[in-house]
């Protein structure tokens, strides 16, 4: 059975869920959050609130940018990726690390693996962006081209975790990278105590579920709004069923393209976020050209879910509501973005 505080369908079933007690159910404390968000000063680039008058005028929403795609790789990923990799023993340290990725996360796993200097291998899938592929063997990371979706780079990941005594790192469900991303909650909330809505992209729900876990330690009563692509919408439908649900990929945004969420990470879900809608790949790609034609902001698939979200009018009423939307990438491929800029179908 799935907790959640208020998870509504949009597919016009309402289900009403036992509101769960904040204070006495958040998994990450404070005081770990914190130490993460500390840690980070130094390895990370500030990425304050940007407000937008042209996107508040658009939703009438009161529209904030969190631009985690200017991040260090171009992501949030790095939060995640420098606090596990540095909270880990140091036997676990010498033996290097495995994990796969769609790209943005092999970036950050890489990068803070060198850092540390810890060995890193990652999967990373037969259509990954080549710049992503590139990026990631720049930092210093062995990179392995295995599998088409989440489960083959799985399966290839465990075999040498296995065989090579690499410690597996789960990049869906892992608490101390959670503690990582949970610290861009916080920021928000510092930053702008009035926030009341924070829009965040859904892939496998770890940093919706970590930045649910900051923003509400500091104000339980905001409001956290999941947006995922028709395409790419596994949790929503393991939510909605009730039990994990496999579905096949088909979105632009390949950083949210998981096939098969973890378990742990949909129960993290259902219980810290209030609301899910899902998108179009049209929208997607409207909300990219309106980043970058208004707000000067170039920002990937991924990235730019949550905002295509705001501007899709799905979400409950946002009308006054002081609403922060996290962008999470900028690592888009170039050829999409041209295609993108020149389609006729994107109407501002």
């Amino acid at each position: 059975m799935w907790t959640a505080a208020l998870f509504r369908l949009i597919s016009n079933v309402n289900t009403t869920i036992p509101e769960i007690k904040v204070g006495e159910s958040i998994v990450i404390s404070l005081a770990s959050i914190r130490k993460a968000k500390d840690n980070l000063k130094k390895i990370i680039n500030s990425t304050p609130l940007q407000f937008s008058q042209t996107f508040t005028d658009l939703t009438k929403a009161q529209v904030f940018m969190k631009p985690e795609c200017l991040q260090k790789n171009g992501s949030f990923k790095i939060r995640g990726a420098y606090t596990m990799l540095h909270r880990m023993a140091d036997e676990e340290k010498a033996r290097g690390v495995v994990t796969f990725s769609a790209g943005n996360w092999a970036q950050g796993v890489a990068y803070a693996a060198s850092m540390l200097n810890i060995k890193a291998v990652v999967i990373l899938p037969e259509w990954c962006n080549q710049k992503k592929i590139e990026a990631t063997k720049g930092y210093g990371a062995e990179v392995v081209i295995y599998g088409r979706d989440s489960q083959e780079l799985l399966k290839k990941t465990l075999e040498l975790h296995e065989q090579k005594n690499y410690v597996y790192i789960n990049p869906f469900s892992n608490i101390n990278m959670m503690a990582g991303t949970a610290a861009i909650g916080i920021e928000i909330i510092e930053e702008k105590p009035d926030t009341e809505v924070i829009v965040v992209p859904i892939g496998g729900g770890a940093l919706i579920a970590g930045i649910a876990m900051g923003a509400k330690h500091l104000k339980p009563e905001v409001k956290i709004y999941g947006v995922q692509p028709f395409g790419a919408n596994a949790i929503y439908q393991s939510l909605k069923k009730g039990d994990i649900v496999e579905v096949k990929i088909e979105t632009i945004a390949d950083g949210l393209a998981v096939s098969k969420p973890d378990k742990q990470a949909v129960k993290f879900v259902g219980e810290y976020v209030d609301e899910i809608i899902l998108v179009t790949e049209d929208e997607i790609k409207r909300a990219i050209y309106l980043l970058l034609e208004r707000a000067k902001l170039l920002v990937e698939p991924a990235g730019a879910t949550a905002m295509a979200g705001v501007f899709s009018g799905k979400l409950p009423d946002l009308k006054n509501k002081e609403t922060v939307v996290v962008l999470t990438g900028g690592n888009i491929d170039l050829n999409l973005l041209k295609e993108i800029l020149e389609s006729n179908n994107i109407n501002p």
